[in-house]
């Protein structure tokens, strides 16, 4: 699977992904609002066989893909099919992304996931996508946003992160709803 936006290419992992997923993956910074990391080599390692072994799962419920710049990965994006289904039988999933620090603020995760989001609603046909980020995190929250996501709740003490219960905000879309269009997708 691969999606092409205006100046990224979101494609599968492979091993030979390591030593970029990595200089990421282990940045302190890369991991501050979240449960994993900073990963270790063997982290990395194990992360990318998940990658590898969910894409060839038949149905496929797991969408984690490189996100690359001028052929180089410098962040991961996911869309994961939540397997309880959605409200009334309908198909939801969660998107989440993270980027390689000196790649932030540059507009690439908006980029990217809305070229997820697209894929989701137009090929799998999902009814609703929702995303979650600690409320200290102001630039994904922004990123979550710009989508046209709307926050839609917030779980109280939800996530032991770095020692310390955090609470999470969970944004929504639904089909058809205010996620604009991305620019230049091509699946």
């Amino acid at each position: 699977m691969e999606l092409t936006t205006e100046r990224l290419v979101l494609r599968e992992y492979t091993l030979s992904d390591h030593a970029a997923v990595h200089a990421f993956a282990s940045d302190p910074r890369t991991s501050t609002f979240v449960e994993w990391g900073p990963n270790s080599e063997h982290d990395t390692r194990d992360f990318l066989n998940f990658c590898i072994d969910k894409a060839a799962e038949a149905p496929r419920r797991s969408h984690t893909l490189a996100i690359t710049l001028d052929g180089s990965v410098i962040g991961s994006i996911g869309l994961t099919l939540n397997t309880r289904g959605g409200r009334h039988g309908t198909q939801e999933a969660e998107i989440g992304y993270t980027l390689h620090p000196d790649r932030w603020g540059k507009g690439y995760a908006t980029e990217a996931a809305s070229a997820m989001l697209h894929f989701g609603f137009s090929q799998l046909h999902l009814s609703r996508i929702t995303a979650a980020c600690r409320p200290e995190n102001v630039a994904s929250a922004g990123v979550l946003q710009k989508l046209g996501m709307a926050q839609v709740g917030r779980l109280e003490n939800d996530r032991l992160i770095n020692g310390r219960w955090l609470d999470t905000l969970v944004f929504a879309v639904d089909a058809g709803g205010s996620a604009p269009a991305p620019h230049n997708v091509d699946t």
